[in-house]
């Protein structure tokens, strides 16, 4: 009986929650797609001069059609990708922006850290994922974090995925791993019918240890910017009892 279990039950309970999966994204399919929340360009959004920072903006990558492909690959609706340079301190800054409906949470979840620059070559080194910071008194969002490190040089990353309001985590993952079955149900889980959520990608990267950064003003106000466009934590809902 437990090796029948094993040779046909599992392979078919996989089978039905996948269908399940299947079912619950084509239904899902079916109601109206909402508007999304971004009124300006990301490039509006952070800033474009920060007094005393150099600022520059960057592209996707670093030709013009790697660029494009990458744009293409990702089906992103806007994106900004600005560093910012103060004598030996620097940091940039990336996000991503899809609006509701337009890419599963999955694989918006692939371009993290963990896939896209370990598979070109990074180890990462350090990793926490789950890490509460806070700027100018607001809390934000849990971030991840992680070091890569590639030949000599080494990324201190702060990232979020952000869907509708909240921070997407990542449940300490292994890393370099695609998809499971179990990863895809969670998400169907934890966002039921509701899968119309617009997402933001953040990534905050400098090549030294970040928490000198953290004490800059020039530093706090670019984080400021990015709590207010997608990071702040949300406030807790209250239902009032009828009377």
């Amino acid at each position: 009986m437990i090796s029948w279990f094993k040779r046909w039950g599992i392979p078919s309970l996989a089978a039905v929650v996948l269908l399940g999966a299947i079912g619950i994204q084509l239904v899902a399919g079916m109601k109206p797609v909402p508007e999304g929340s971004l009124e300006a360009p990301l490039a509006d959004s952070i800033p474009a001069e920060l007094s005393g920072w150099n600022v520059e903006d960057l592209d996707l990558g670093p030709t013009e059609s790697v660029t494009q492909r990458s744009y293409n690959l990702l089906k992103l609706d806007d994106f900004i990708h600005r560093q910012y340079t103060r004598g030996d301190k620097s940091f940039s800054v990336y996000v991503a922006y899809w609006k509701p409906g337009k890419m599963p949470v999955r694989l918006v979840n692939q371009h993290s850290p963990d896939r896209c620059w370990t598979e070109v070559g990074f180890t990462c080194i350090d990793r926490d994922w789950n890490v509460l910071r806070s700027v100018e008194g607001e809390n934000l969002q849990p971030a991840q974090w992680g070091v890569y490190e590639l030949g000599d040089s080494k990324n201190y990353t702060y990232f979020w995925h952000i869907v509708g309001e909240e921070a997407h985590w990542y449940g300490g993952e292994r890393i370099n791993t695609r998809s499971s079955l179990s990863s895809i149900w969670e998400d169907f889980r934890k966002f039921g019918l509701n899968v119309h959520r617009e997402q933001f990608f953040v990534r905050v990267v400098s090549a030294q240890p970040m928490d000198a950064l953290w004490e800059m003003p020039g530093f706090q106000t670019v984080m400021a910017d990015l709590a207010d466009l997608c990071l702040s934590e949300p406030e807790p809902t209250t239902e009032v009892a009828a009377k």
